[in-house]
């Protein structure tokens, strides 16, 4: 596969997203075809995956979690 003009855009635009937020793990483009995985030891690192046809949607497969995000105000 050769990287496009369109993956470098998107992963600007990942890049934006998860710099805005530390907790973001992926990101998705508009279109939802683009999927952003954040990586690496340091979370550093940006995979991109075209994705194809959405197969279905398992609803309640799995035991719910509540997260809770906390975030420490800077002095």
């Amino acid at each position: 596969m050769q990287i496009r003009k369109e993956h470098l855009e998107f992963l600007e635009e990942a890049k934006e997203a998860f710099e805005q937020d530390p907790f973001l793990e992926t990101w998705r483009n508009k279109d939802e075809d683009l999927i952003a995985l954040r990586m690496g030891m340091d979370r550093d690192c940006v995979l991109i995956y075209e994705l194809g046809t959405e197969i279905a949607n398992f609803v309640q497969q799995i035991k719910p979690v509540q997260v809770i995000k906390t975030i420490k105000e800077e002095d």
